[in-house]
């Protein structure tokens, strides 16, 4: 836990080694969204900000916190009254985090070279010394890394391809580029192509591993002790063997992704043939068991919403918290035969709490409910045998007003407005995003962050290459071309500071629409089901055809919901989903 001590402590050692600043960055050797404890448990020591994607930069007299929209209300709020300043990526007129220190001069520079790609190493370097420097052994009781058993996700049932199919196709992939084997660093592709599953990281069913492919084998670096079971086509090495085994064939050309893998490890290749991992695509699009155990789950998590909605209708709110209801949520959700666990923190914020997009509440800190409570915003997620959800709901449970009133239809017209799209092969995320935006554009609003993102299969919430977005971002690979089989996150918004945030989330899987003399052409389809709060709506500004829209979309989540419910949960389902009309 962050004190002013603590930087002390840390300004001591930079000068012990001479250096002008320190860089932390967000994240783990193998450039996880979210890691570890184990690997998280540095930045949170030296800096008070909590959340993720954060850059840290500490000099001799200044400390820097560098994140993303989603925390330009909660971050000046957790850094007030302590030494650091914020600064918001990507706001115009403000420098990155590499442009401060090279236009500062803030060398030498250390940081971590296994938390940073060779990219961001070799921008570093432009501007001065930068040396493998880390700091997290100061670290007080630092949460060791899980050890837990790895299992099999192999059942053919849940799997479209085996383990040793997967990886025979991305050994065609990367021998047709004329390389001669393949460095996978990131967990969620290792995941995804040993059919192999872990619990390293929270909410997300990864384990810490490399995998090198090469022409005739496959090597697994992970403990030895956590698989005490056969892989077929796996030959199981320990972990740290990873460098020496890679510096022993660092002359062998080998395909590497510069984005994911780390520099330090990136740094033993003598051959580094660089390029995208082939796993990148190849589990974004999902096969047909993976898509129909996909919306089964989505059902099955439906149920649970469906539940939570009704308790929040049917019962006294006041004096209940935030950490209440997403504890209550959690209840719901575990009621299912399939569910492993949430697929992150869930948000549940009351008010001006939801106009912090990346809020949630803990076992101690949270708002409750009072008699001036607005809205609920709850933005939550599950793990099941079968899939991973992300759906976001903003449950009305006081008395709007017209502002509300009008930003709520206005975050519907917006989810409306891309997820009935039809476009045409070989078009991005970054085109469609505008069709969600523009609502919002014209009334000169904006939500700062991507209007969507993949989805895993139960893996990474977060999953690239996928994404609805209108500009590059870095560290977000989300550019390319959208095609069936793709899940993918639709979840515009509306966030003002000390009022409310606004979010309505649906997951949308690419599948074919039609093909004439000019193209083919795809859709969406909507794989959540789960109503859509329609207490706040204005009708009046909303088209005929979006009414419609909203119409067919509740039938479907009826279909899909009915045969798993009975009784006067039946009957709230039914309430719920009919159909509207101005």
């Amino acid at each position: 836990m962050y004190s002013s001590e603590n930087l002390t402590i840390l300004r001591q050692a930079m000068k012990e080694k001479g250096l002008k600043a320190y860089l932390i960055q967000t994240g783990d050797p193998h450039n996880s969204e979210e890691p570890a404890a184990y690997y998280a448990a540095e930045r949170r020591f030296f800096c008070p900000f909590t959340g993720d994607n954060a850059y840290v930069i500490v000099s001799e007299d200044k400390a820097y916190i560098f994140s993303d929209g989603r925390f330009n209300i909660s971050a000046p709020l957790e850094i007030k009254g302590t030494p650091y300043e914020f600064i918001e990526l990507y706001k115009p007129g403000f420098p990155t985090p590499y442009d401060l220190i090279k236009e500062s001069g803030l060398y030498p520079l250390g940081t971590d070279f296994s938390i940073l790609s060779p990219l961001d190493l070799s921008e570093l370097e432009e501007g001065g010394k930068v040396l493998d420097v880390s700091f997290a052994h100061l670290v007080k009781d630092r949460e060791p890394l899980s050890a837990s058993k790895i299992w099999r996700f192999d059942d053919p049932k849940y799997q479209d391809k085996t383990s040793v199919e997967k990886i025979a196709e991305i050994r065609k992939q990367f021998q047709s580029l004329g390389t001669k084997a393949h460095l996978v660093t990131t967990l969620d592709d290792i995941a995804y192509l040993t059919n192999l599953r872990g619990e390293d990281v929270d909410c997300t069913p990864v384990f810490y591993s490399y995998l090198y492919i090469d022409s005739e084998s496959a090597h697994l670096f992970v403990d030895p002790s956590r698989i005490d079971y056969e892989v077929e086509g796996l030959i199981i090495h320990p972990y740290a063997e990873v460098f020496p085994f890679v510096k022993e064939r660092s002359d062998v050309p080998t395909l590497v992704d510069p984005n994911e893998c780390n520099a330090k490890l990136y740094r033993e290749l003598a051959k580094p043939i660089t390029g995208e991992a082939p796993s990148r695509l190849m589990k974004a699009v999902k096969g047909p068991k993976e898509i129909e155990n996909i919306i089964s789950i989505q059902a099955e998590d439906g149920v649970a919403l469906l539940k939570f909605s009704k308790y929040l209708e049917e019962n006294d709110l006041l004096g209940k918290s935030e950490w209440d209801l997403a504890g209550i949520l959690h209840g719901y959700r575990a009621e299912g035969k399939r569910f492993i666990g949430e697929s992150f923190t869930t948000i549940a914020a009351i008010n001006s709490n939801a106009a912090m997009m990346h809020y949630a509440p803990t076992a101690k800190t949270y708002s409750i409910i009072d008699k001036d409570a607005l809205e609920l915003l709850v933005d939550s997620g599950g793990q099941y045998l079968g899939g991973t959800t992300d759906t976001t709901r903003t449950f009305l449970i006081g008395k709007p007003t017209k502002e509300y009133i009008h930003d709520y239809t206005l975050t519907l017209k917006s989810v409306i407005a891309l997820s009935s799209a039809t476009f045409i092969q070989g078009t991005t995320g970054r085109s469609i995003d505008m069709l969600a935006r523009h609502v919002m554009w014209k009334e000169g609003l904006d939500y700062k962050c991507g209007t969507g993102h993949g989805v895993g299969y139960v893996s990474v919430v977060h999953e690239s290459p996928n994404g609805f977005r209108y500009r590059a971002a870095k560290g977000k690979n989300d550019g390319c071309a959208n095609v069936p089989g793709m899940v993918t996150t639709i979840e515009p918004g509306v966030y003002k500071a000390n009022k409310y945030g606004i979010r309505i989330e649906n997951n949308l899987l690419t599948i074919p629409a039609f093909e004439t003399p000019d193209g083919v052409f795809y859709k969406f389809k909507n794989v959540t089901f789960v109503p859509i709060d329609t207490k706040a709506l204005d009708l009046s500004i909303m088209t005929e055809e979006e009414i419609a829209y909203l119409n067919a979309y509740h039938q479907e989540v009826y279909e899909h919901l009915s045969p798993l419910v009975d009784g006067e949960l039946l009957d709230y389902l039914k309430e719920k989903t009919k159909p509207i009309s101005k």
